[in-house]
């Protein structure tokens, strides 16, 4: 390994970072900043009733009414600063109170894109530009017909080594429209060879038979899938039916995966494999999902006409297609509005990837009406989450089920491209909320990007081998994000330690800034690229 990146530990002094505070009394703002035109509101939390001004530079405002508890705090205000326009770096102040610091300006955001692609490069398998050493040379052995394949490459899905093409074929796709060209055609050359022949995709290389000791770094893996310490991982391929030799998933096909497969390929210019893919997809209707060995945590995906739609107008934008565009259209009702909107709770992955990218990606190749129906059903979802973010303070209308950070970019991204393809403002208060909970204006206070901003108040202790083992912080990974407790409660299999976050612990949510929570702080490749998709987006 390269001397430079074991002694790269990037340790955040917390000490320097933390706001100060009167006893009982918080500010949570987005530590990253805002963009001039941005709605901007923090929050100021506490344990007795308040009342007077805040100040931010130079504008004052009143802190408003009481938005009544929430969580661990007994009294919320809602500090709306919008008006205040000027470039510059501020913190919130309300009495001896203080935020963190953050800026306003055009350039606020300028930096985080290339933070979340250190990650991604960090996650690389095969050859790792970070750590210098090739890794899973032997990937992998199908597990059907015991034949070696080559399925090489790709990225490690969150802090483990095991890789899931559910995630990967999403993320190859929306890289490629976030501009991250590098970093979209590293991930297209795996998702090609999953698909070596008209009838077979290959769901996923490894398993949770990675997770049992040693524990080592990417080059250095030692599990054993049957064919000794750290030789050929499983490849499992999608078979369309319930897979895993002891916990079954409920696979019921391959439309999922295969078109959104199609969607990454046509997307990094490869539309032969493209065509095949989506073939593959339309034939074989219903969901591909991961696959379980050890444990029955499992990624169970249910949707598929958002894959059909998004691989078919993404092949009309390539060939011009007529059938493409029709069949696009057929899809996008089926497909409708996404059903995880305004529900209580949904699975794990039970809806990814949470936003129908093929909705906006056809809007602008559709009649008047049809553009009217694709508004409608994004806007159908915003307004449920909508009528839930009002009943708190801090407008968080997005359920805190595991990756719940999924969720709130979801809803963030939605909500801009609805605004673009439409004009109407009237979720661009809540896109901003959601974006800056991201970015620690949460009840934590803590942003879940680890390490960003820098000097900020950053997860810093994630669940990752590369911290655990030798104190490299993988920075730029957006963490899984905080959970109800009750699946927190669930997931714990270890003892936590100290709690540093135990006053903000609530029923409501919980965050854990420790290796060992694997349930709220553990990076993971899809949920980085979606917040890079986002600030792509956003206007």
């Amino acid at each position: 390994m390269r001397q430079t990146l074991a002694w790269f530990p990037l340790l955040l002094t917390l000490a320097f970072a933390q706001a100060v505070h009167a006893e009982g009394v918080w500010i949570r703002a987005n530590q990253i900043g805002y963009l001039p035109d941005d709605p901007k509101v923090a929050i100021l939390s506490s344990v007795e009733p308040q009342e007077g001004a805040f100040q931010v530079g130079a504008f004052s405002a009143d802190i408003g009414e009481d938005q009544g508890a929430w969580g661990p705090f007994a009294h919320n205000y809602r500090l709306d600063f919008s008006r205040f326009k000027t470039p510059g770096e501020y913190r919130i102040t309300f009495g001896d109170v203080e935020s963190l610091p953050f800026g306003i300006g055009k350039d606020v955001y300028d930096g985080v894109p290339a933070k979340l692609l250190e990650f991604m490069r960090l996650q690389r398998c095969g050859q790792n530009p970070v750590t210098g050493e090739p890794c899973h040379q032997e990937d992998g052995i199908d597990t059907i017909t015991g034949e070696k394949v080559d399925l090489r490459g790709g990225w490690h899905d969150a802090g483990d080594r095991l890789k899931h093409m559910i995630t990967t074929t999403y993320c190859v796709a929306a890289l490629k429209l976030a501009g991250a060209d590098e970093e979209a055609t590293w991930g297209a050359d795996l998702v090609k060879r999953l698909h070596p022949d008209p009838e077979t995709m290959y769901v996923q290389i490894g398993d949770d038979r990675d997770h049992m000791p040693p524990n080592t770094l990417w080059h250095d893996d030692q599990s054993d899938y049957g064919h000794g310490p750290g030789g050929p991982r499983s490849a499992w391929r999608a078979t369309g039916q319930p897979e895993g030799p002891k916990h079954k998933n409920e696979s019921s096909g391959l439309a999922n995966l295969a078109g959104r497969g199609a969607a990454a390929m046509v997307l990094t210019g490869d539309l032969e494999t493209a065509k095949s893919m989506y073939q593959l997809a339309k034939d074989n209707p219903g969901c591909a999902m991961s696959v379980p060995v050890r444990a029955p945590y499992y990624y169970g995906e249910s949707t598929y006409h958002d894959d059909l739609q998004w691989a078919a107008i993404e092949l009309f934008i390539a060939t011009d297609d007529k059938t493409y565009l029709e069949e696009a259209i057929d899809f996008a009702d089926p497909a409708g509005a996404s059903r995880w909107m305004g529900e209580d709770r949904h699975g794990h992955y039970e809806f990814f990837p949470y936003i129908n990218l093929a909705h906006w990606r056809l809007y602008p190749h559709v009649d008047e009406a049809t553009k009217a129906k694709l508004a409608g059903y994004y806007r159908d979802g915003l307004e449920r989450l909508r009528k839930k973010a009002e009943q708190n303070p801090y407008r968080l209308g997005t359920h805190l089920v595991w990756c719940s950070t999924n969720d709130v970019i979801a809803f963030a991204t939605q909500a801009q491209l609805y605004e673009q393809m439409t004009g109407d403002t009237t979720y661009r208060m809540l896109a901003a909320e959601a974006r800056d909970w991201i970015f620690g204006r949460n009840p934590w206070g803590v942003s879940m990007v680890i390490g960003v901003p820098e000097g900020g108040v950053a997860s810093s202790k994630p669940h990752h081998l590369f911290w655990k083992l030798i104190g490299h912080l993988p920075v730029g990974g957006l963490v899984d994000g905080p959970v109800y407790k009750d699946i927190n409660d669930g997931l714990k299999f270890h003892d936590f330690g100290e709690d540093k976050l135990a006053r903000f612990q609530s029923e409501a949510g919980v965050y854990h800034d420790v290796f060992d929570d694997f349930s709220t702080n553990e990076p993971i490749i899809d949920g980085t690229v979606s917040l890079l998709l986002l600030i792509e987006v956003w206007e």
